[in-house]
């Protein structure tokens, strides 16, 4: 029995990559964790379109949206349990190992997706599991590509950081001292404090915003300074890109 992780990218269905497709094309269970209190699940609204309902099982693993480590843990915890006992069960109930699952998710499974929470005891608990990873289309690239910029060019350094509630000023300003271009992740709770503090530094214009990048909500912004004390959700970004000789100096206020 298999398991694929497949990373579907940031929302557009047709930046799945084809390895992805042909390994949900193939797929007897498909797994998708679902955060939203509407029970709607963005990943298995990106895949729908190649799903076969009447071959296959789509597997619900709820992931609740909380800051509390020991929840965060026992979720940890039945979603490997979920995904394990769903292919066991189906090998006993075909009396053969010939069967594949997929998890889904969105961006690249390596990179803050869910999977890597749950990867090691999934592998302890069910050794018998072969395990594939394909990546997928990051959020960031889709969003440099979509507002025509570069990410880096040459020997330019990229830093790629989750700002998901909190965000030390400090850092910040070291980070837009050291690197070409910072990508901050989840940006959408902090945002007013950062660009206040990107205000405070000159790099305004050096900046821009997006949200849930290549879905129906799509919103990317080249004039933050329209943002001001405004939030954005969990899916945003932010994206600061200087060049070379711009790149602020340790200690620039």
């Amino acid at each position: 029995m298999t398991l694929t992780v497949v990373g579907l990218g940031p929302g557009d269905p047709e930046l799945l990559t084809l390895k992805g497709l042909r390994a949900i094309e193939a797929a007897d269970l498909i797994f998708v964790p679902n955060s939203r209190e509407d029970g709607d699940s963005r990943a298995l609204h990106i895949a729908e379109r190649w799903l076969n309902r009447e071959r296959q099982q789509v597997v619900h693993l709820s992931v609740p949206m909380t800051r509390d480590s020991e929840q965060i843990r026992l979720t940890w915890h039945a979603m490997a349990d979920q995904i394990g006992s769903s292919l066991m069960t189906l090998v006993a109930e075909r009396e053969q190992d010939d069967v594949h699952g997929v998890y889904l998710l969105l961006g690249d499974p390596l990179l803050y997706g869910t999977f890597v929470y749950f990867w090691d005891e999934l592998t302890e608990r069910y050794p018998n599991i072969v395990l594939d990873i394909i990546p997928g289309v990051t959020s960031f690239a889709a969003v440099a590509a979509r507002a025509g910029m570069e990410l880096s060019t040459r020997s330019d350094r990229v830093a790629i950081v989750p700002a998901l509630y909190t965000m030390d000023m400090d850092y910040l300003r070291h980070l837009c001292a050291s690197f070409e271009t910072v990508i901050l992740m989840k940006v959408g709770k902090v945002l007013p404090r950062v660009l206040a503090e990107l205000e405070h530094l000159g790099l305004l214009e050096k900046a821009v915003y997006a949200e849930h990048i290549g879905m129906d909500e799509e919103r990317i912004v080249r004039d933050v300074r329209t943002l001001k004390r405004q939030q954005g959700p969990y899916l945003s970004l932010l994206i600061i890109r200087q060049r070379g000789d711009d790149v602020l100096p340790e200690g620039s206020q």
